[in-house]
């Protein structure tokens, strides 16, 4: 089996994005990076943004990621808190969940939110974010802002004041701003999310830079905390069950990105040797 060094190497396996771009213009171990710094914080409430409206539901990219995130954060003392919208509503049954309305809060409300959970940090995975125009464009150029909660004025409003990491995979998500050097040439994307963050990651699907964040935990810390693929495959059946659709596909079905099923137990196995290697 193949040995990987880093986490990117194993994340951007398969890209179809250009991820590949932002990764030699700015070719750091962004996960580790990351991690580092969220370890340095005290344990507390995590807001956890996701959720990518696509075709009347949310895609099943983005909550694969933050449900595991969420259970990796619960095992090791953290209370995570999912910030989405109605189109996630009941995906994570067993871990407390903010929804915030399609046409969004006033400035106190965030403000109240913020001060009520005092989150010690901000991650976004998978949330389409504002371009410059302030509208919401999914991977066609069709802007889909009156589906999508302006969750990401809760992240800017809270990065002010407690780290903010981000994970996306394609550069309209929410954190993707701080690639904005690279992001900005359109013969690769054709726009992107404005919305930067202290600490942005990058995957061929953003799922797989949530199990990247928890293969990195678990490999500073030894502590066994990266899904099984049989967890993630429950997981995926649970929520495709409530309608969630393929963000390529357009469907209902038991994939993620477009991609094939069968690709998932081969990342999350070089995740785990990663994770396990000396």
């Amino acid at each position: 089996m193949h040995t990987f060094n880093t986490i990117e190497e194993i994340v951007l396996q398969h890209s179809t994005r250009h991820m590949d771009k932002i990764q030699a213009h700015f070719p750091h171990e962004h996960t580790k990076k990351a991690v580092h710094a969220f370890l340095k914080l005290d344990k507390g409430v995590v807001f956890i943004y996701t959720g990518f409206y696509v075709a009347g539901f949310a895609e099943t990219d983005g909550p694969l990621g933050a449900y595991f995130l969420a259970k990796a954060f619960e095992k090791l003392g953290y209370t995570p808190v999912i910030v989405t919208d109605h189109f996630c509503e009941d995906y994570f049954f067993d871990i407390k969940t903010l929804y915030i309305p399609l046409e969004g809060l006033s400035h106190q409300e965030y403000e109240m939110l913020l001060d009520t959970y005092k989150p010690i940090a901000h991650l976004s995975i998978e949330r389409c974010g504002q371009n410059h125009e302030g509208l919401y464009l999914n991977s066609r150029g069709v802007n889909i802002k009156e589906f999508t909660a302006p969750v990401d004025e809760l992240f800017k409003l809270g990065s002010k004041t407690a780290p903010s990491f981000g994970i996306g995979d394609g550069g309209n998500e929410v954190g993707m701003g701080s690639f904005e050097e690279v992001l900005k040439d359109k013969e690769f994307f054709y726009d992107y999310c404005v919305i930067p963050c202290d600490y942005p990651m990058i995957a061929s699907v953003s799922n797989w830079g949530g199990y990247g964040f928890i293969a990195e935990l678990e490999k500073v810390l030894h502590v066994n905390v990266l899904p099984s693929f049989e967890e993630v495959e429950k997981y995926l059946e649970f929520i495709v069950s409530k309608g969630s659709v393929d963000g390529i596909k357009r469907e209902s079905v038991m994939s993620v990105d477009g991609k094939e099923w069968s690709i998932e137990p081969e990342i999350l196995s070089a995740l785990k040797a990663y994770a396990t290697q000396g």
